[in-house]
């Protein structure tokens, strides 16, 4: 029996997972609202996830295109 060791994870990729918790807590945070729970620290989590998650769709689109430029530069 043979054990490989897994490939290092690649800073992109380590990127990509961190967006990927961070959404998972982002609907963490609409928990308190959905129970209609009111305080001050909730509204502030919400606005830290709203700018958070808009940082995340700028990053993907952006990796996006650089994906779609890349294709169509090897096309070439």
């Amino acid at each position: 029996m043979s054990l490989e060791t897994p490939p290092p994870v690649e800073p992109e990729n380590r990127g990509r997972r961190l967006e990927d918790v961070f959404i998972l807590l982002c609907v963490i945070t609409l928990w308190p609202v959905i129970l209609g729970w009111d305080h001050p620290l909730y509204e502030v989590l919400l606005y830290g996830a709203l700018i958070g998650l808009v940082a995340i769709f700028v990053r993907r689109i952006r990796r996006f295109q650089d994906a779609r430029r890349e294709i169509e530069d090897k096309m070439n």
